[in-house]
């Protein structure tokens, strides 16, 4: 027995491999060597689970038989065999190589990490493979069927950023089910949808000036109308909203300091819950710096999440790439100043979804796409049609 085991360790020679590995997104360099039979590759398990930050816990029992827990789940292996049975969920797996002990170490092959060990396996361009434990926090279906985002609720009688209830009722007959908006707090701490209350955009509003340096109440706000006809929403409003049409989601930018932000989230949440708690997992938040994910998250466990590039001046890809990566965002939105196709390729490739904002243009959008862009924030292009049904009229 023993001599036709060292006779069948004997076929695996030390290897290199062409790929590397990256496991939980930093450089695999196992202590153990690689063994190559038939072709196969496989990979010393002691390694791959401590670069996995999990402890390596198996036993070895008589005639072969091998358990191994990995993460509650227990695994019956046998040297020179390739079946592995899950004895958690009672499944059986036949892999292509063999489970063996060599070395007095556990080694695999990579189908077994794949196909049995609940981990995320990523081939990249370059030879590279990343594999990870990284939770999958957050919900993107949505994406599926969305590639156009209603940017502050979409535009309206070509008029932008009105926020109002009017562009909503509008934007949602043409097809829109994703809709951004811009939340404010009014001198009274009250939310209110607007963009922001600099000088500029008061004006196009046809709001009062005097606001920027005085905020209006609470009441002063939805009092007013938006360029003299359209109707200023609360977040209640918007909340309502959601309890009504209940196929739509809101995208949530909040601008300001950390404690303005989370005051605004601790409202958002405690508002929904008032009116319909179901209506809080239809919220996405638009987080603009990587500490707000904890802040935001510590509020509330938010199913959906996107990581916005648009105050960063400089880009910095593999910050972005990294964090968006280990912390399971897959959407990212950035502006054509940031469209660096190397950058885009790299987030695909990741599994990170790419909007870019704010486009009103079909020929524009068409180029873009071409970089590799999932969708687009908009003011003006119809979801059906995919045109800018104000872009030929005269004024």
């Amino acid at each position: 027995m023993q001599y036709k085991e060292a006779k069948r360790i004997d076929e695996y020679k030390n290897a290199k491999i062409n790929q590397q590995l990256y496991i939980n997104n930093k450089k695999f360099n196992p202590i153990n060597n690689y063994k190559i039979r038939n072709n196969i590759i496989f990979l010393p398990l002691d390694d791959v689970i401590k670069a996995l930050g999990e402890k390596v816990d198996y036993e070895q029992k008589s005639f072969g038989k091998i358990i191994l827990n990995y993460q509650g789940t227990v695994y019956e292996l046998k040297k020179g065999s390739n079946i592995v049975y899950n004895k958690n969920t009672k499944e059986e797996y036949k892999l292509d190589g063999r489970i063996e002990i060599m070395n007095g170490k556990l080694y695999a092959p990579l189908e077994f990490i794949e196909n049995c060990m609940y981990v995320n396996v990523l081939e990249l361009s370059g030879n590279r493979v990343f594999i990870d434990s990284f939770k999958n926090k957050f919900n993107y279906d949505w994406i599926n069927d969305n590639k156009y985002i209603a940017h502050a609720m979409g535009g309206i009688d070509k008029r932008e950023y009105t926020n109002s209830l009017e562009a909503f009722e509008r934007n949602y007959k043409l097809g829109f089910r994703v809709f951004e908006i811009d939340l404010a707090l009014t001198s009274d701490g009250k939310i209110v949808l607007l963009h922001a209350w600099g000088e500029d955009g008061l004006k196009k509003l046809g709001l009062p000036i005097s606001w920027s340096k005085n905020h209006p109440t609470f009441n002063e706000f939805m009092n007013t109308k938006i360029n003299g006809m359209y109707t200023p929403m609360s977040f209640k409003d918007v909340c309502k909203l959601m309890k009504k049409y209940k196929d739509i989601k809101i995208v949530i930018d909040v601008k300001g300091d950390i404690n303005s932000c989370k005051n605004i989230y601790n409202q958002v949440i405690n508002t929904a819950k008032d009116v319909d708690p179901k209506i809080r997992d239809r919220f996405i938040p638009q987080l603009y710096e990587e500490k707000m994910l904890d802040d935001v998250m510590s509020i509330y466990d938010f199913k959906s999440m996107i990581y916005s590039l648009y105050k960063q001046e400089k880009l910095n890809a593999k910050e972005v790439i990294d964090f968006t990566y280990e912390n399971g965002i897959k959407t990212v939105v950035i502006d054509y100043r940031k469209m660096a196709p190397k950058f885009i390729k790299e987030l695909q490739q990741r599994g990170i979804y790419v909007y870019a904002n704010t486009y009103n243009d079909e020929n524009e959008i068409k180029k873009i796409e071409k970089l590799g862009i999932k969708g687009v924030y908009t003011d003006f292009i119809n979801p059906k049609t995919e045109k800018n049904e104000y872009k030929d009229e005269k004024n």
